[in-house]
């Protein structure tokens, strides 16, 4: 079986079970995150099902509190339910319910639980850098059947929309890529997707140019003093062009106050996919800019078949790069700071994540945690956390201080040690940001005077 040998006994069990049961069954409902690595979670998923002759229904959930998972949940009770990207930390609510499997890698708090729980931290593996959201679902979609091995680009798509290719791929994603990728199109590359190197150097929002993303003109003007022409396509650069350019762009980076993992980040290793005419760095960014601007529907349509919807998912990507940028500009202006956590208010709830990403690895001070909030006209306030792997590395755990520092609040959050989100009630964020600020204390002290 292909994936003996990659995962633990433990989690091919679970695995097999969960395979079993859809098997057994002629329709399912799909609950995912509904971010990019939730959405490409998704879409292996629905290929999966397809190959199947099963019906299915996918819905997304931005709201991960244990209420809002189980009533969904409670809309369908009597169908078999694929929770992916989410449902660890809720399953408490539905304990009883045995028609319910969870694909997962966030951090949660075990317990008694009827249906199939498959969460990689279960089984001794990192959710936060081996395994995301898709890795669980394209190991899911293994076990229904060892053909599903060709969803590899999704799989790809989830993981680097989950940021867990920065610095290279490890543990159970890496043995994925060795095992499983070696017939698909690998380059060493400038980490730029667009259809040429002006939109991917404008619009380049990962890595993030202070000075040059959201600038077309200055971008034109940057290339052709390289004397390297803007019309070609990234992938399509000679070595000389190639190297001139990340030298360059290093240099603009350098400029400013960068994390060592964004510097990493320039460069990346690229795959390829010429039945689908694009890379893996591109189907990642259409899926997360899509999924990010509420057009899930779009790009699912889109990467299941319907050729008509490129153009749309081409339309959203860029609007919402163009959002990200400008948002991210403008929060970098407004940024506030307590002792231990730098913070600032998102003019976007579903890009607050986003722009808390962004403004960690390139713009923000390298020594303070970044915290997003919005509220909009909701009574609710979302909240997004991020840190750096050096901050983790000296204890910095987010999951933690947000499912904490939520709940003191009357709110409720969590995540990852690097990256955690949640939501609070309006008016509640100086008591939250001083629980907070607290607790990164407690976890990582003086970490920016070491």
């Amino acid at each position: 079986m292909i994936l003996s040998g990659i995962v633990p006994e433990s989690m091919l069990e679970l695995l097999q079970k969960a395979a079993e049961k859809v098997h057994s069954v002629d329709y399912i409902k799909i609950i995912a995150h509904y971010d990019g690595d939730g959405s490409s979670s998704a879409i292996i998923l629905a290929k999966a099902l397809l190959r199947e002759h099963k019906k299915f229904h996918i819905s997304y959930i931005k709201d991960l509190s244990p209420e809002s998972v189980k009533a969904r949940i409670d809309e369908d009770p009597d169908y078999l339910t694929i929770i992916v990207d989410a449902g660890s930390d809720q399953s408490s609510l539905v304990s009883s319910n045995d028609k319910i499997i969870i694909l997962d890698h966030h951090f949660h708090s075990p317990g008694e639980f009827r249906g199939i729980h498959v969460n990689s931290r279960d089984h001794g593996i990192d959710g936060t850098r081996e395994a995301c959201g898709a890795t669980m679902a394209y190991l899911f979609s293994l076990a229904l059947n060892e053909k599903n091995a060709d969803l590899f680009p999704f799989f790809l798509s989830g993981a680097i929309a989950d940021k867990q290719d920065i610095g290279g791929y490890v543990g159970l994603n890496r043995v994925l890529i060795e095992k499983l990728g070696r017939g698909f199109k690998k380059i060493r590359t400038i980490n730029l997707a667009g259809e040429n190197l002006l939109e991917a150097l404008s619009y380049s929002v990962d890595p993030f140019f202070g000075t040059l993303s959201g600038n077309g003109e200055l971008s034109k003007t940057f290339l052709a003093a390289l004397n390297i022409d803007y019309t070609k396509s990234p992938k399509d650069l000679t070595e000389d062009e190639k190297q001139k350019l990340e030298e360059r762009l290093a240099i603009e980076l350098l400029k400013q106050r960068i994390s060592s993992d964004a510097l990493k980040y320039l460069e990346t290793d690229m795959w390829v996919f010429d039945d689908i005419g694009l890379t893996s760095k591109e189907i990642a960014g259409i899926v997360d800019g899509n999924s990010k601007i509420s057009q899930n529907g779009t790009v699912i349509q889109y990467f299941l078949g319907d050729e008509s919807m490129r153009k749309a998912c081409m339309d959203n990507w860029r609007r919402f790069k163009s959002k990200l940028i400008e948002f991210a500009k403008q929060a970098s202006r407004e940024m506030f700071s307590l002792t231990h956590v730098q913070y600032f208010y998102a003019p976007d709830s579903e890009m607050a994540g986003s722009i808390a990403g962004l403004l960690m690895l390139y713009y923000a001070k390298q020594d303070l945690p970044v915290i997003g909030f919005n509220s909009g006209e909701s009574p609710i306030t979302k909240v997004s956390a991020r840190g750096t792997a050096r901050m983790v590395r000296n204890g910095l755990n987010l999951s933690v201080v947000v499912r904490d520092a939520c709940a003191s609040v009357g709110g409720h959050g969590g995540g990852h040690d690097i990256a955690a989100g949640g939501s609070i009630p309006k008016g509640k964020e100086s008591a939250f940001l001083s629980r907070a600020n607290s607790m990164i204390d407690e976890q990582i002290g003086n970490f920016g005077c070491e």
